[in-house]
């Protein structure tokens, strides 16, 4: 009587999923580990820190200014600042601050953004110029720069989420110093679409944004289907 031996199929198949296992953790941990170091070079370029980027002022920095029509001289109008914080696996709070000083020194405001990356479109990542020196002009027009003479070196970095949908909170507060009473204050509690960073110089602002796009991308941002 013949015997047929079964082929030993039960090792070979445990260690293709050993290997398919260690393989598929191995990315993960190696996605994780980008995610956490690009977040920690935005965090310490971006955000105040003693020693850091830009003598330690951070990048998130924004004044406006206008010539006075009298004495031509120019003054500031507002100023904006921006700090952000990680919360963990996905999640960011961008912190927003209008500093009372300037000509509407008497209104100003702070809050946050809370945001997961999840739920941002990488494509919509872009860098917004500016020149805050004369008034908010968008550089975005080309014959507006040569005529008004825009050096464009303010900027923002805008994104929006995937299908603008309005994933966004934003949770704040401005204040009125010249009223009293309900009037004094202004509480908002929304939920938006559209966020960004204010950046003080626009070849930073390229970095920060193509950095942005990578750990959107890590946590899994897709481009929006219209």
């Amino acid at each position: 009587m013949l015997q047929y031996m079964s082929r030993p199929i039960g090792i070979p198949l445990f260690l293709v999923l050993v290997a398919a296992g260690s393989a598929w953790a191995y990315r993960a941990y190696s996605r994780h580990r980008d995610l956490v170091e690009t977040i920690a070079w935005m965090d310490q370029t971006y955000n105040p820190h003693d020693g850091g980027s830009n003598y330690g002022r951070g990048h998130g920095e924004e004044i406006h200014y206008l010539v006075h029509a009298d004495t031509h001289m120019e003054e500031v109008t507002e100023s904006f600042r921006d700090t952000f914080s990680y919360k963990g696996k996905c999640n960011l709070v961008i912190h927003y601050e209008t500093i009372p000083v300037g000509l509407f020194k008497t209104i100003y405001s702070n809050g946050d953004y809370t945001l997961s990356l999840c739920d941002i479109d990488p494509a919509t990542i872009k860098v917004d110029k500016f020149d805050w020196h004369k008034d908010a002009f968008n550089c975005s027009d080309a014959e507006e720069v040569e005529l008004f003479t825009l050096n464009c070196e303010n900027s923002e970095v805008e994104f929006h989420t995937w299908n603008e949908i309005p994933k966004i909170k934003d949770d704040g507060i401005t204040t009125y110093a010249n009223l009293t009473g309900k009037d004094h204050e202004s509480k908002r509690d929304s939920m938006g679409s559209k966020g960004w960073f204010i950046v003080d110089d626009v070849h930073y602002a390229e970095r920060f944004a193509k950095a942005l796009r990578q750990v959107v991308e890590m946590c899994g941002g897709r481009q929006s289907r219209f």
